[in-house]
């Protein structure tokens, strides 16, 4: 890249890191606040599985194959393709993930189980009020795999969430042998725009099923820091059952590094948005916020408006 060239990107970052932290960081980190924990949990038993929430492209397969590193013990998924492609086998009511090192958990051992549940946000209306929330959250529920007395959720920031979701888009079309050029902003944006809604409804179907079950929310950047990795990842693995070290963590880590390191607070792919992007998903954000505060109080309230900022038709 010449010189000026990577000047002039190295600017326009630093001005977006500034936008960032002044209009989307704020509302962000609301949403954040919003997220429902629930850690009245005991000691796991049986041959049950403890689900793994996340919502698409957060960082699901490489915590699995950390975990399954750090514990010596196999994961599992909801998926019976994934399995077939590692040898794995039918187990404990799903479909175990076969990797070198892990052998299969003994009864009363946790296993994690990996499952972005089934109508993951795809309704073709929005959440507008406590009907439909109640509708919507209990349909995704059915979907949630069997067996499962506890759950790890797992949270990325929407913006790297998002450009990840459209990365995978761009897979999809080109086994398809659909042409698309992933530095068309037009073509990005319009597939965001209409992602962060299931994004933001599917977070919300996590944050009802945490009401009554127990769900330990966990940061993905928070496992991409070097400061905080090994202490998210053991709270998320204790949590399910796994009685494990520190120095076993950091083990595996050292083996099965992430592929990116976080810089704290800010967006791994924010270089993939514009400003009216930032401006606009912080708008899209904070309208969802009211929304479905509403929904969960039971107040009235019309969603014409939020529709209209997910078409990207509002003024």
């Amino acid at each position: 890249m010449p010189e000026d060239v990577r000047a002039s990107e190295e600017t326009r970052l630093t001005e977006m890191r500034e936008v960032y932290n002044s209009v989307l960081a704020p509302v962000v980190e609301e949403f954040y606040a919003t997220i429902r924990a629930n850690d009245a949990v005991g000691p796991f038993c049986g041959e049950g599985l403890v689900g793994l929430l996340t919502f698409p492209n957060s960082g699901t397969s490489w915590f699995l194959r950390l975990t399954a590193r750090a514990s010596g013990i196999c994961n599992h998924t909801a998926y019976e393709k994934e399995s077939v492609k590692t040898k794995g086998a039918p187990s404990r009511g799903a479909y175990s993930i076969h990797l070198p090192g892990a052998r299969s958990p003994e009864p009363g051992e946790p296993s994690f189980i990996k499952s972005h549940v089934h109508y993951y946000g795809r309704q073709s209306v929005l959440v507008e009020g406590a009907g439909s929330l109640r509708r919507f959250a209990a349909t995704w529920r059915g979907a949630l795999p069997p067996g499962c007395d506890r759950h790890v959720r797992l949270v990325r920031n929407p913006l790297d969430n998002l450009r990840a979701r459209y990365h995978l888009h761009l897979k999809d079309m080109a086994r398809a042998d659909i042409e698309a050029d992933a530095t068309d902003m037009e073509a990005f944006r319009a597939y965001f725009r209409t992602d962060l809604r299931r994004y933001l409804q599917w977070h919300a179907y996590c944050d009802e099923l945490a009401a009554t079950t127990p769900v330990l929310p966990v940061r993905y950047e928070r496992f991409l820091d070097p400061k905080t990795a090994v202490e998210e990842i053991g709270r998320a693995m204790r949590f399910a059952g796994y009685t494990i070290g520190d120095d076993a963590i950091a083990t595996a880590l050292a083996k099965v590094p992430p592929k990116y390191v976080a810089d704290p607070g800010m967006p791994i792919h924010l270089g993939r948005f514009a400003e009216a992007d930032i401006r606009w998903v912080a708008d899209a954000i904070r309208e969802w916020l009211e929304v479905y505060a509403d929904a969960r109080e039971g107040r009235p309230r019309f969603a014409a408006r939020l529709h209209r900022l997910i078409l990207g038709t509002d003024a």
